[in-house]
């Protein structure tokens, strides 16, 4: 896996930030859908609260494939990675519980959590499209 440069960390980390996961279904069709709730477990690793994940959860336990962006004004990052597992305990479910509960007045089932495989410039301008690592 490759590690998220800081300032990716600190986009995902913010509340403040748009941000989307993309998956596809074992036939290919693609499902965008907005989730508020990314962090950063570590410079490898993004956890998200599931929330009102159907569709994309049903995609990401068949396929294991996602990408998600993260953007904040004219900047933004995208991430290609694989889906893990969901959590239902422990201390990162703990905190996404918390803070779904605190920010959004709702229940998180469980905690999502994706390894990160690619990082790539999504802002306008010379770098976008780039690949960062």
């Amino acid at each position: 896996m490759v590690k998220m440069p800081k300032e990716v960390m600190e986009m995902f980390n913010d509340w403040d930030a748009s941000k989307t996961i993309a998956t596809a279904d074992a036939e290919g069709k693609l499902n965008v859908v907005p989730v508020k709730t990314f962090s950063v477990v570590d410079a490898e690793t993004l956890a998200f609260g599931d929330v009102f994940l159907g569709k994309t959860k049903a995609n990401l336990e068949a396929t294991k494939k996602v990408a998600v962006t993260a953007f904040k004004g004219s900047t933004g990052y995208q991430i290609k990675g694989s889906f893990q597992e969901f959590l239902t305990s422990g201390p990162v479910f703990d905190e996404k519980k918390e803070q779904v509960q605190e920010k959004l007045k709702l229940d998180a089932k469980g905690a999502g959590i994706l390894k990160v495989e690619e990082v790539y410039s999504v802002s306008p301008g010379p770098n976008a499209g780039k690949k960062l690592v």
